[in-house]
This record gives structure tokens, C-alpha cells and sequence, in this order.
């Protein structure tokens, strides 16, 4: 690949803290965070302020303060960004810049590992990760997927704008929709005139959105997360007694997430900047704002310190702000005829009884807007499976995709 000149800023400030290449092709580069913000990081680890807690049970307002203390004194005296970065290069890195379309104009630079295949004949896969995660939350299974079995792919694992190491926008008006049609360049620029799609949380809106935009270049949508809202018939229906258990057990379990859990997702549509304020400027304080989702919706899957850190680290080091202000205010997503798998994970190991078949919407409802030709449910596994459940993970998409 030709060399590129990089965009960087100054380290200790809320910009990117790495070298990015001033590339519109794909480039190959090597993630490396300044040292002087890996310093900067580290003095603000040791100058951390443990917060007052009144509750010994972190479910009632939150992490407890035992717990982020002890992230921190980890951190501050065990992690080693550099070897994380070493783990991080093990895969083929690139970056490029494609145009701005619909309502965002500017140019928008991305940052993907692309991993092929040996077999000639596999199928190109682009991997669309959701918040709070980034292109790593698929380290434990690109190798699966380009390696194992008599299904394989080349593997395309972008970070979504604002994310890990792709630039933030610059821009307002920056949502699902726009980042679906820089991706789909993406996969142009790569060669790749068809291709499918496996995608979670926010990645499933924007392969919701690709399948409206660019259903001749999509073979499949495979996504381990889909949420649908009950219409208003629903609740009509549920009024009357005229839903199934499935259905009510939705709708209970809808309505205690949006009413007890969903106040970081609240605070990050409607006031990032008024967060980004205080987290930008604490990396235990943003991975504590982290921990509480992360324990939350993982089927009581046990974290290790540098598993937190690292998930904190890949979203601080250029700011918080660009990944917390992508949510969509709106999961009212278009119909599509394009074939998609689901499979549904849900919450019987983790800490809230009240959220165990969260979000395992009924299938009838998926149907409404997907053309759904492969199903698989688990009652357990929670909402990051390629990371607490790979193998299954990995079996499920090759099952799909090899069935079309």
C-alpha cells in the first residue's frame, strides 16, 4: 500500500491521540496511541476520587464505589496499554476516507480491520458492532471466521464513526442511515459488490438502514439483537386479553427496561455534550458509566479488570463524545425484503430477575419488518455474545449464511 500522510492532534486534548492516515484508499497502519496521553491517562487514573455510595447493592443507583476503586487501582498499578495494542495489531489494520451522503456532507474517514480468508470463495462479511463496544468486541471470533469449517469469510470489522480509532464526525447530523452508506462505500472500495451483513445493537440499525438503501449488494443480514416497540394495536390487543404470554412477557419486559434501565441511553440522545463534559475529563469515571451496562445485560458473565479497561480505553482515547451522541432517537426502522437470521440471547444469569427475557421480542413481531428466514433463541448468554458465547456465536452465522 502506497504511504499516507497522517491527521493527528495534540495529545491531552479531545481529539484522536493517534496517527490517522490522510488516505480515500484503503491503507494499511498500525494503531499507536501517543505516549504522552498514555502518560496523561495514567496520572489521571492515580488522581482518581472514589464517589460516595449509600447502597451496598450496586443495582439500586449504580456501580459501587468498592468496585470502581479497585478498576482503578489496577489500572493505575497492573495495566499495560501496550500490550493491549500488541493484542490489537495481531489483525490487518487499515484506514480510508469515503464521501458524506444524505444529511451529512463531509468526508468521512474509517478505521477496519479486514481479515480474508485463504479460500478464494468466501463470502465478504461486514461486522457492525453497537455502543458501548468497537471493532475488538469481534476479536474472539474474526479468526473462526475466516479459518474454521467449510464456511468461511473475509471479514470486514469497521469501527463505526467516533469509535475506537475511526475519526468523530465533524459534523452534526450524523446517524444510522448516513453511517450505513459509508460503510456500503467501504465495501465498494474493497471490491466487494455483494456482501452480508452479521450486526448488534446500534449496528443493527444501520444494517436495518443498508438493506432499505443497498438490498442489491446485501446477500443476508444475520444480528444477534433486535428490538422492536409494541404498536398500539398491541397494547389494544394486551387490553383485552387478546395477547399471547410471549407477548406480555415483551411488552412487562419493555417497559422495565425503558422505565428503570434506559437512563444512560436517556441522557446520551438528549444531553451527550453535558456527559462527554465530565467523562472526557476521568477515564475511571467513564469506565464506571460503562460497568453499570456492562454487568447490567451480560448474563452474568465476570469481566476481567483488563477487559473493562480496555473496553473504557478504546473509547476515551479520542473522546467519549463521537460514540455516545450516535444513538438513534428512534427504532422505527423500514421494511426489508432482504433474507435475515436472528438469534436472540437473553438475561437469565444476570443480576436483574425482572430483565431475563430481555430482548426476546416474539417472532411474529420481527416478521413485520424483516423477512425472517432463520431463528435461534437462548434464554441465556445476554447482549455481547461473540464475547461470552463464541463458538455458538460463530456456528449460528455460518449456519445462516451457508443456508442461502
Amino acid at each position: 500500500m502506497a504511504a499516507a500522510a497522517a491527521i493527528s492532534h495534540k495529545p491531552g486534548y479531545a481529539g484522536l491521540n493517534f496517527n490517522f492516515p490522510n488516505t480515500t484508499s484503503p491503507t494499511q497502519f498500525e494503531i499507536h496511541v501517543s505516549q504522552e496521553f498514555i502518560d496523561l491517562t495514567l496520572r489521571k487514573v492515580r488522581d482518581y476520587r472514589p464517589s460516595r455510595s449509600l447502597y451496598s447493592n450496586w443495582t439500586i443507583e449504580g456501580p459501587p464505589d468498592w468496585a470502581i476503586t479497585s478498576l482503578a487501582d489496577h489500572w493505575k498499578k497492573k495495566y499495560k496499554w501496550r500490550a493491549t495494542e500488541k493484542r490489537i495489531n495481531q489483525f490487518d489494520h487499515y484506514a480510508t476516507t469515503v464521501p458524506g451522503s444524505r444529511n451529512y456532507t463531509a468526508p468521512i474517514p474509517l478505521h477496519f480491520v479486514h481479515q480474508r480468508s485463504a479460500n478464494s470463495d468466501a463470502t465478504p462479511l461486514l461486522l457492525l458492532h453497537g455502543w458501548s463496544s468497537t471493532h475488538f468486541e469481534w476479536s474472539r471470533v474474526i479468526g473462526p471466521l475466516t479459518q474454521n469449517g467449510n464456511k468461511t469469510f473475509h471479514v470486514v470489522a469497521p469501527d463505526l464513526p467516533g469509535y475506537g480509532f475511526s475519526p468523530a464526525p465533524t459534523q452534526p447530523s450524523m446517524g444510522p442511515r448516513e453511517m450505513g452508506a459509508a460503510l456500503n462505500a467501504l465495501m465498494k472500495q474493497l471490491g466487494y459488490e455483494t456482501y452480508g451483513i452479521v450486526s448488534t445493537d446500534l449496528g443493527w440499525a444501520l444494517g436495518m438502514w443498508m438493506v432499505e438503501d443497498f438490498p442489491d449488494s446485501l446477500t443476508g443480514l444475520f444480528t444477534d439483537f433486535y428490538r422492536v416497540p409494541p404498536l398500539p394495536s398491541d397494547l389494544s390487543r394486551q387490553a383485552v386479553n387478546d395477547t399471547t404470554k410471549e407477548e406480555d412477557d415483551f411488552i412487562e419486559v419493555s417497559n422495565v427496561w425503558d422505565s428503570s434501565h434506559s437512563a444512560y441511553a436517556t441522557v446520551q440522545v438528549q444531553k451527550p455534550q453535558a456527559l462527554s463534559l465530565a467523562v472526557t475529563d476521568s477515564p475511571v469515571g467513564f469506565a464506571g458509566w460503562l460497568w453499570d451496562l456492562r454487568y447490567a445485560i451480560s448474563n452474568g458473565y465476570s469481566y476481567t479488570y483488563e477487559e473493562l479497561i480496555t473496553g473504557a480505553m478504546l473509547l476515551w482515547i479520542q473522546s467519549p463524545y463521537g460514540s455516545m451522541r450516535s444513538w438513534p432517537e428512534s427504532l422505527m426502522l423500514p421494511r426489508t425484503n432482504v433474507p435475515t437470521g436472528i438469534t436472540q440471547w437473553g438475561n437469565i444469569g444476570g443480576p436483574f430477575p425482572s430483565l431475563t427475557k430481555f430482548p426476546l421480542v416474539p417472532r411474529h413481531w420481527a416478521e413485520r419488518t424483516s423477512r425472517v428466514v432463520y431463528w435461534k433463541r437462548y434464554e441465556f448468554g445476554g447482549h455481547y455474545p461473540a464475547v461470552t458465547h463464541p463458538d455458538l456465536w460463530v456456528d449460528d452465522v455460518k449456519e445462516f449464511f451457508a443456508s442461502l
